[in-house]
């Protein structure tokens, strides 16, 4: 069980990828970054193609996302950061449940699994953050080999509202292999009881037909 200790700012790209020289710009903007990071669609993160899903017809090309331990944010500033990158930007409470191995101006040798999504209809904001925080995160890690794990439920959005965003890491050998994906080695009775486990609580708080998922490369700025 986890608890929302920390505050981001998330950048979403859909036209152009970002470049490392426009997130440190983003950066700059903002006074009390403690940790940011870049992820990219590139040849690397290509390798995980087939667990990209696509629903709505959005799909992410870049990621930035900014950590702040202080809850307030200049709104205004954020919006008019994200307008001159292009970008999409989310405020979010988040949480850390698994810390991905990766130091500051480090690339993370597999690959960055970013989900956003929408809550299940009718689920109430208590709901979500109970199932999501308190119940489904250990799912998740028992179910998945998972390098790395980051919840970031939105508190405010400048274009279309989404519910969450997770960020989870895995190994390269995971990138093409359900095995290495939901289960040590070639165990495939337990690679098909995870996929059902994890199905089933993911459906309790998420609308699978409005989430999308892509894998990308990681990179540390701070």
């Amino acid at each position: 069980m986890t608890e929302p200790d920390t505050h981001r700012l998330i950048f979403l790209f859909f036209a152009e990828r970002p470049t490392r020289e426009s997130a440190m710009r983003a950066l700059d903007a903002f006074s009390g970054v403690q940790n940011a990071y870049l992820g990219t669609s590139d040849a690397h993160s290509d390798q995980a193609a087939m667990w990209t899903r696509n629903p709505t017809g959005k799909l992410t090309s870049g990621r930035l996302a900014l950590e702040f331990s202080d809850a307030a944010i200049d709104w205004q500033r954020a919006v008019d950061v994200a307008a001159q990158l292009g970008a999409e930007v989310h405020w979010c409470k988040g949480a850390t449940p698994l810390t991905p191995p990766l130091l500051t101006q480090e690339t993370f040798s597999g690959t960055m699994q970013l989900c956003c999504f929408e809550r299940r209809e009718g689920l109430p904001d208590a709901a979500l953050e109970q199932i999501w925080f308190q119940e489904h995160v250990q799912v998740a890690l028992d179910t998945q080999n998972t390098l790395g794990y980051r919840q970031n439920l939105v508190l405010r959005s400048s274009h279309d509202q989404l519910d969450g965003i997770v960020e989870e890491y895995f190994s390269i050998e995971a990138a093409n292999s359900l095995t290495a994906f939901f289960a040590d080695g070639d165990d495939e009775v337990k690679m098909m009881s995870n996929i059902h486990v994890l199905t089933e609580s993911s459906e309790r708080l998420l609308d699978l037909e409005r989430s999308s998922v892509i894998h990308m490369t990681e990179h540390r700025l701070r």
